[in-house]
């Protein structure tokens, strides 16, 4: 049995030593963003869409195919061989290009939009789990102090010190303890899992570190809207657009010009002697736009261009609400967070009250009640540092830049 034992745990050994350190690691959240903006799943897919835009607005400007046909007439013998090619209108092909690139732009600005909504939820899954990691440790923390509490007051009531309601009381306590700390890494599980759904098959990240917290940004509204309205993606889409119907509208409107059909082809004869007689002929029609001339077709691309109009102030309307918004919220969580007591304080309780507790100042329920303040007190700065992260990511996506490289 014992070498057994002893293989598994050289086995255990050099999958330990062995294993690719690529495999799961500690990340930087701005390494991640970056991977998951440039190589991530959704990030592939939003990219491989300008390129399908391209490639549909190429197609546009392909002539048709040549057609071959062959005729013979056996009354007297004639007997035909004809290519026939039909060209864009005259001035189509120009039009068309116009409206491509206008296009392939609107498709470009749409992706960047995209990406940068992804940027986004990106850094929030990051935020997330940066807490529920703290989370982890403070009741982590919570924890062992409850344990250290338990123990000593075993050995209290061992020696005829202490009561058992006290050690009791203080079990109690450590159960809840304990089930917090389930709570929590399940919690961290459950963000860890939401990052690695944007992240490529090849990354697995054990554990996000941060260097420090964002530093506090003086907030100027009106020199925020005026950077979000040069820099705004989903204005950029709406120009585009507007430029690419302002096009597509010329483009409509070339079906009234000719479109030549050019016909050539070769000819033999019986003309009733003693020879054949063979020859070419060539031939032009031109289309005449009685019916479709493209007026219902450029309505509807001027419509088009009328709704991107409005949708453009809805929008640029709403990121201005958005920037005032976000930076009243933002200046308010910064405040917030400027006024915490940092951890020390809450430990500093914690052995204040057990002094208390053994010099007999205070009973169990004293030196449990401090134990729970200062775990609810790690527990709201964490959530204070997360809202404020998550009002700093509303406000940088509401401008459209990075406000804290």
């Amino acid at each position: 049995m014992l070498p057994r034992v002893q293989r598994c745990i050289g086995v255990f050994l050099c999958l330990a030593f062995f294993t690719p350190p690529s495999a799961a690691q500690d990340r930087s959240g701005r390494e991640l963003v970056e991977v998951i903006i440039r190589d991530g799943p959704r990030a592939r897919a939003i990219n491989a869409e300008v390129e399908v835009t391209r490639r549909e607005q190429f197609a546009r400007l392909v002539s048709p195919n040549p057609s071959v046909a062959y005729s013979r007439e056996g009354a007297g013998f004639t007997e035909f061989l004809q290519l026939e090619q039909t060209l864009l209108p005259f001035g189509a092909r120009g039009a068309l290009s116009r409206a491509g690139a206008a296009a392939t732009t609107a498709g470009e600005a749409e992706r960047d939009a995209r990406l940068w909504q992804l940027r986004s939820e990106a850094e929030t899954a990051i935020a997330h789990l940066v807490a529920e990691q703290d989370r982890v440790v403070s009741t982590e923390a919570a924890v062992r102090e409850t344990e250290r509490l338990v123990e000593t007051l075993r050995v209290r009531e061992r020696e005829g010190e202490g009561s058992r309601f006290d050690r009791l009381r203080a079990e109690q306590e450590l159960a809840d303890a304990r089930l917090a700390l389930a709570g929590a890494v399940g919690g961290m599980h459950a963000a860890r899992a939401v990052l690695t759904a944007l992240l490529p098959p090849d990354v697995v990240v054990t554990r996000v570190t941060i260097t420090s917290n964002p530093p506090r940004l003086s907030i100027d509204t009106e020199a925020l809207v005026s950077r979000a309205m040069a820099s705004r993606r989903e204005l950029l889409v709406r120009k585009a657009a507007e430029s690419r119907a302002v096009h597509e509208a010329e483009a409509a409107r070339s079906v009234r010009r000719p479109a030549p059909t050019l016909t050539a082809g070769l000819k033999q004869a019986d003309t009733g002697r003693a020879d054949r007689e063979r020859g070419g002929f060539f031939g032009i029609t031109v289309s005449m736009p009685l019916f479709d001339t493209g007026a219902r077709e450029a309505a509807r691309w001027q419509a088009e261009r009328s709704r991107v109009q409005a949708e453009f102030a809805h929008v640029e309307r709403g990121i201005r609400a958005e920037i005032a918004g976000g930076a009243e919220v933002l200046a308010v969580r910064q405040a917030a967070l400027a006024s915490l007591p940092d951890d020390a304080a809450a430990e500093e309780l914690v052995r204040t009250a057990e002094v208390g507790y053994r010099e007999g100042e205070m009973g169990i329920l004293g030196l449990l009640d401090a134990v729970r303040t200062a775990a609810r007190a790690r527990e709201r700065n964490i959530e204070v540092r997360l809202g404020t992260r998550l009002a700093q990511i509303a406000l940088e996506r509401a401008v459209g830049e990075v406000l804290w490289p």
